[in-house]
């Protein structure tokens, strides 16, 4: 497909993604209309709006700086954005603070300084870095609480691909008792009530009697019954007994298997936000069905990436591990550069180490484990990866793991 094709569907699914305020999935879809050639000063604008709308406002001023544009719309946002300076330099300060208690080791403090932030924020957009910090922390100290936590964020949040691999890291909570309601209390009826309906079935009761006492009154009369002829009995002749001949079944081959057919980019698409919606709700039956057919493209895409990530978390909360490997090494093997350069390859690297563990097989899972502890770049992943292998390593299974929590 040509760049000039391309571009109309961009900004048709840019525009579409703003208007359901997924600022994140438009700043990315943003960045791919910018390798192509497109008006820089409609690139520059786009990217200072959907940056001011996910808190960036220093990025955003920047770009706005860059446009060099006297028109309203510009000037506007920037009259905005310099509106809430003081508020923004004050809510950052507050983060630089959040990253040095961190780095120090202080990480008692840091979930209280972060809500302090969002607090000062008021009603300006809070910036995506505290939104993530934060995500990392309930999910670290405070895993409870993070399903309810993650249930009132902006969609834009929640489509951040940090988030997005926190949250699938959340271990499944334990089913919680439905309250069952209360029956209702029948109501009496009122005294005009039950006297008319006492009327009515005295009236049918009178009515009853008199139609059976006519009845009975009537005179019988004989009814002729009709004589039955003898039927003589047929002639038993002998017959010759007819051989039964096996029947010849013609040999068929079995049918094949029908291979799964491939769905369009659009169709999967609303799988993939349908299934990551009931992944969210914890209903992982429900996200597999949805994220199953969200893979079966013939050409990937950007959210392909996600939906096999999401896949094998939900196939890990339903305990069916050979899936969860067989999901990661077809990720693995995919050539597009959706899935080279997703932001998933290692969260999917150690998803498949938990699934090898779960299946006993110890050494292929620690291999996985030593690979994303020696990596570069630390992150959550190397912190999940050094605690799983501590656990191997001290000769706890996964089942002993899952009753102690």
């Amino acid at each position: 497909m040509s760049s000039f094709t391309n571009i109309p569907m961009l900004i048709q699914q840019m525009q579409q993604e703003i208007r359901q305020k997924r600022y994140t999935m438009a700043l990315d879809t943003i960045r791919e209309l910018e390798k192509l050639s497109v008006n820089r000063k409609q690139i520059l604008w786009h990217k200072a709006l959907l940056e001011s709308k996910v808190g960036n406002l220093h990025v955003a001023l920047a770009y706005l700086k860059e446009l060099d544009s006297e028109e309203p719309h510009v000037a506007k946002l920037e009259e905005v954005i310099l509106s809430n300076w003081d508020t923004y330099t004050k809510v950052i300060a507050e983060y630089n603070y959040a990253v040095s208690e961190i780095e120090l080791g202080y990480t008692e403090n840091v979930l209280h300084i972060v809500d302090n932030a969002m607090e000062m924020a008021g009603k300006m957009p809070i910036p995506i870095e505290l939104y993530r910090m934060k995500t990392i922390l309930v999910a670290r100290y405070e895993a409870g609480t993070l399903s309810r936590y993650t249930v009132g964020l902006p969609l834009h949040v929640l489509d951040d691909p940090t988030i997005k691999r926190v949250v699938a890291a959340e271990p499944p909570r334990p089913d919680i008792a439905r309250p069952v309601p209360k029956p209702k209390p029948k109501r009496k009826l009122k005294k005009g009530a039950a006297a008319l309906f006492a009327g009515i079935a005295t009236v049918l009761l009178v009515f009853v009697i008199w139609l059976i006492a006519n009845l009975l009154a009537q005179p019988d009369t004989a009814s002729g019954l009709p004589t039955t002829v003898p039927v003589e009995k047929p002639a038993i002749t002998e017959t010759e007994a007819v051989k039964e001949e096996p029947v010849e079944v013609p040999d068929t081959e079995p049918e094949e298997e029908v291979e799964p057919e491939f769905v369009s980019n659009e169709e999967a698409r609303m799988y993939y936000n349908e299934g990551y919606k009931q992944y969210l709700n914890e209903d992982f039956p429900a996200a597999v069905a949805y994220l199953e057919y969200a893979v079966r493209t013939e050409e990937s895409d950007y959210f392909t990436d996600d939906a096999s990530y999401f896949l094998a978390s939900s196939y890990l909360r339903e305990q069916k591990y050979e899936e969860v490997v067989n999901t990661a090494k077809a990720f693995y093997k995919e050539e597009s550069e959706h899935y080279k350069e997703s932001p998933y390859r290692e969260g999917m690297r150690l998803q498949e180490s938990r699934a090898l563990w779960k299946l006993n097989k110890n050494a292929e899972s620690t291999a996985i484990l030593d690979e994303l502890i020696s990596k570069p770049n630390v992150d959550w992943v190397t912190y999940e990866a050094k605690a799983m292998k501590k656990l191997i390593e001290e000769g706890e299974s996964s089942e002993d793991v899952e009753q102690a929590s």
